[in-house]
């Protein structure tokens, strides 16, 4: 049995070079049941050295827009 069935798997940071994702697809070939993997992608972040801003930004829109937030700057415009 599978717990998780993911459709990707990605790998990043300093170690997300081809050796190490080679291993891991190795690994995961080996190891996991065929059905698991037969639609599996392993691939690599795409945004390299701005993936923390990336992701800072994505965090500050999450907060800005946030359904609570929202209703809150609409009470205070009295709308």
């Amino acid at each position: 049995m599978t717990l998780l069935n993911p459709g990707v798997l990605m790998i990043a940071g300093d170690l997300a070079g081809t050796p190490f994702l080679t291993g891991v697809r190795e690994l995961l070939y080996q190891r996991a049941l065929p059905r698991s993997t037969a639609h599996l992608d392993v691939v690599t972040s795409r945004l390299g050295e701005r993936a923390g801003l990336v992701g800072a930004g994505a965090m500050v829109v999450e907060h800005l827009y946030a359904p609570e937030r929202v209703e809150e700057r609409l009470r205070a415009l009295g709308v």
